[in-house]
This record gives C-alpha cells, sequence and structure tokens, in this order.
C-alpha cells in the first residue's frame, strides 16, 4: 500500500536532530512492535515512534504530510535493533533524499535489524540474564524475577539508544555493516546462548538428578558420574546443540523439550516421587 506519493518542496537539508529527539524516538520504538497488523506491519508504531523527529526535519505542512504517508507503508520494523532502522532512515529525511531511496533503504534496514537483534536478544541476553537470577528463582526469593525484568528492560532500552544515535550518524553506511557482519552477529549469539544453556542445564542436573535414590542405596548421579562424570548434562548439551545448530530449532523449542522431559521423568515417577 503506498500512501506517500510525490516528492518534497523543500529540498534543503534540514537541521541535525538533538540527542535528546533521537533519545525520545529511541524509547518510543519501545513500543513499536505493538501496532503489528496483517497489511503494514509495524508501520503505525513505526510513524508514532519517529514522529517526533520528522516534525522537525519538515518544517512544511505538504511535507510533513507526504513523509508520515510513506512512513505508514509496510515495514517489518518492530524488533529489538529496530531503532538503528529508525536512525537511518530519519538520516535520509534529513537529507530530503527521494522517496524511493528512503522506501527501499527503510525496508533492508528494518529487516536486516530485527534478524541481527532477535538473535542477539533470544540467543544471549535474555539467557544470561535468566543464568544471572537462576539461584535465586530457584530458591523462591520473588527478586530474582524483578531483576530478570529489570535487566532485560535495561538491556533493551540501552541498546535502543545507543543504536539511534548510531545509525543516524552512519546513515546508509550502517545497513552495509549490519549486512556485512549480520550473521556473523547471529552465529556468535546462537553459540553464546547454546553455552549458557548448557551451564543452566549443569546446574538443573546437579541439583535435582544427584538425589535420585537407586535400589542399593546409590545416587543415580553418583552411579553416572562414576562410570563416565558429566555424561547426563553432556547429553543434554549436545541434544540442545543439534537442534540449533542441524535442526535449525529455536532456543525456546530446547528448553521447551528440556521442561517436557523433566515432566515426563516426574510423571513417571524416575525422580523417586511419582507425580501422578
Amino acid at each position: 500500500m503506498v500512501v506517500g506519493t510525490g516528492a518534497y518542496q523543500d529540498r534543503n537539508e534540514a537541521y541535525p536532530l538533538d540527542k535528546k529527539t533521537l533519545r525520545t524516538i529511541a524509547l518510543r520504538s519501545l513500543f513499536s512492535g505493538s501496532s503489528f497488523n496483517g497489511e503494514t506491519a509495524h508501520s503505525i508504531g513505526w510513524l508514532w515512534a519517529i514522529e517526533p523527529g520528522l516534525r522537525k526535519i519538515h518544517t512544511n505542512e505538504t511535507d510533513l504530510a507526504l513523509s508520515m504517508g510513506h512512513n505508514l507503508e509496510y515495514v517489518n520494523g518492530g524488533g529489538f535493533f529496530s531503532s538503528l532502522a529508525m536512525g537511518i532512515t530519519l538520516a535520509l529525511e534529513q537529507q530530503k533524499a527521494d522517496l524511493e531511496t528512503i522506501r527501499s533503504v527503510r525496508t533492508a534496514a528494518a529487516a536486516a535489524a530485527k534478524a541481527a537483534g532477535d538473535s542477539l536478544f533470544y540467543y544471549l541476553v535474555f539467557p544470561l540474564a535468566f543464568a544471572v537470577v537462576t539461584s535465586m528463582v530457584n530458591g523462591g526469593n520473588i527478586a530474582g524475577v524483578i531483576i530478570y525484568f529489570v535487566l532485560t528492560c535495561l538491556a533493551a532500552a540501552a541498546a535502543r539508544i545507543g543504536l539511534m544515535y548510531y545509525g543516524y550518524a552512519k546513515g546508509t553506511r550502517a545497513v552495509e555493516i549490519l549486512n556485512r557482519n549480520g550473521e556473523a552477529l547471529k552465529n556468535a549469539s546462537r553459540l553464546s546462548g547454546l553455552m549458557i544453556i548448557g551451564s543452566l542445564t549443569v546446574y538443573a542436573f546437579d541439583s535435582s538428578l544427584m538425589t535420585i535414590g537407586l535400589p542399593a542405596g546409590e545416587t543415580l548421579g553418583a552411579a553416572v558420574s562414576r562410570i563416565m562424570p558429566g555424561a547426563l548434562p553432556l547429553l543434554v548439551l549436545w541434544l540442545c546443540w543439534h537442534l540449533l545448530t542441524k535442526k535449525n530449532k529455536s532456543l525456546g523449542t530446547c528448553v521447551l523439550i528440556i521442561l517436557l522431559a523433566v515432566l515426563a521423568a516426574g510423571l513417571l515417577g524416575v525422580f523417586g516421587v511419582s507425580l501422578l
């Protein structure tokens, strides 16, 4: 759907946006994903986020209406790195670039930023934050949940503000850098997340399976460790690695499989107490 057509009347480059305005846009981008719809994806939230910048760039009311119109077109820009794409788009708007150039760069930047941002947060930031509060949550301390929420929110806000500054300063060069290094970032995030999940798995199994009773009085954890130390956590770690790298499954799928396996073991009485 093309809403804004034509060309800007005022072709003079606008004054650079101040940091306060960029920071406001970055924080607004936190809510850009809430407006998702099947026709234009995140365009409504996208426009609401960058609106303070557009008003300062386009003092001509006709140009402002045109800019808002074409920024209401389809854009998949609701990810954790959406502010990077917004900064790039605002840099082009400030330069009064051709509308077709803005459209193509906006689409490419938003898609690349969403892929990189989702990989980094889902595979690294969220598991890392969970690892920090695991012991508190296992101990029944509600502060662990609050700390997890605060850590992830601060990480998201800091990333959006920093990337807004970076995208606005670099302009189209940021798209080239992101496309060149995006795959490496995703792979690094996935590997780091795998290591964190592996560590959490070892912690979980060390604290639960080591207490499973055997008929001879020896615990299952002790028996397995005596035969092959760390075999069970290593097996779960290998399973997660296989699902992530070979089957291209998400980190959430791996966690769900582990939870279902533990639940099934509890239902069958493997842990010494049957849930049935």
